[in-house]
């Protein structure tokens, strides 16, 4: 294990590791803060610090130095990009929404056209008692103004 450059400082964030104590459900993967400078005892050659919410001293050489300050910007940073896609997302689903409905009211147009145009009685001629005469099918009248106007062409 290659020896460490800097020492410990009260306030600064640690988490445990490689010893009998970090194994501990209770302590495991917690993030602790030093509540001294790092010393030594007398006649030992080893760093101990004491932890917050921990009883006694504990060696350095268990102990490895986190930078939570790094960590929180990240989880800001990918909060806030959480919360930028998902304002795309609502406007692209209010979006979609709108579009659903435009596609239906054209759908609707475009069916009643279609509907028109299937129509047998469009395509013969019309009986004008009285003058007893005969009308061109309104189908030749038309000349494919409904199928225009139902397009948005007209």
């Amino acid at each position: 294990m290659s020896e460490r450059t800097y020492k410990l400082q009260k306030g600064d964030q640690v988490v445990m590791h490689t010893c009998m104590e970090h194994d501990h459900p209770d302590n495991f993967g917690k993030i602790w803060t030093c509540r001294s400078d790092e010393f030594q005892h007398k006649g030992h050659d080893y760093g101990s610090i004491f932890l917050e919410g921990f009883s006694g001293s504990f060696s350095t050489e268990f102990l490895q130095k986190v930078d939570v300050s790094a960590l929180v910007d990240s989880l800001q940073q990918q909060v806030a990009q959480l919360q930028e896609m998902s304002k795309l997302h609502t406007s692209g689903a209010k979006q979609l929404v709108q579009d659903l409905h435009t596609l239906r009211m054209d759908r609707d147009e475009l069916r009643k056209a279609l509907e028109w145009y299937a129509d047998k009685e469009k395509y013969e001629e019309i009986f004008i008692p009285g003058i007893e005469e005969y009308q061109s099918p309104p189908i030749l009248d038309d000349v494919g103004q409904v199928a225009r106007t139902a397009l948005g062409r007209e």
